[in-house]
């Protein structure tokens, strides 16, 4: 039986340009932690939306929500899940008008790919931190960089809140 419920979700995402390339394979585990930032000022954005709270069978925690015209990926849905037991790897699934699964779990690089209306794109994430405490009325927390190839890094801080 899935336990399901309507929720308001807090986003907060603070975004900003990095000197690296994810995508280098001499990089070792310690390498990618000196984040030279740009100088450009940071993006800052703060959503406000409704979505749905689910526990499955089998022990994961599923919150969906609609993105809408602020995140640049209006039609397109998401969905941040993981395991009640394994907290610390978060996976963010969107389908719609943009698709992709990005994982994240700290110290990883995953790669993925970035399906778009235009094209897609080969996506490289590399989780620095991930702070998990949804599941007890807390956050989520993610800090990590994301480079599609040929294109700069980003550093991004991603925070998500339940606020019933």
């Amino acid at each position: 039986m899935i336990a399901e419920r309507e929720i308001r979700i807090l986003i907060n995402s603070e975004r900003y340009e990095i000197e690296e390339s994810l995508f280098s394979e001499e990089l070792d585990g310690d390498a990618l932690y000196s984040h030279n930032q740009t100088d450009a000022e940071p993006e800052n954005m703060q959503i406000k939306t409704r979505g749905l709270f689910r526990i499955t069978d089998d022990e994961r925690v599923e919150i969906s929500y609609a993105e809408t015209e602020l995140t640049g990926m209006e039609g397109s849905d998401t969905v941040i899940s993981y395991s009640i037991n394994k907290s610390g790897l978060v996976s963010m699934i969107r389908t719609g008008a943009v698709s992709t699964t990005l994982v994240f779990e700290k110290g990883k690089r995953h790669h993925c790919v970035y399906k778009t209306p235009f094209m897609p794109f080969e996506v490289c994430v590399r989780t620095i931190d991930v702070k998990n405490e949804l599941s007890s009325g807390g956050e989520l927390i993610i800090d990590y960089i994301v480079e599609i190839r040929g294109a700069r890094a980003e550093r991004t801080k991603f925070s998500m809140k339940i606020m019933d």
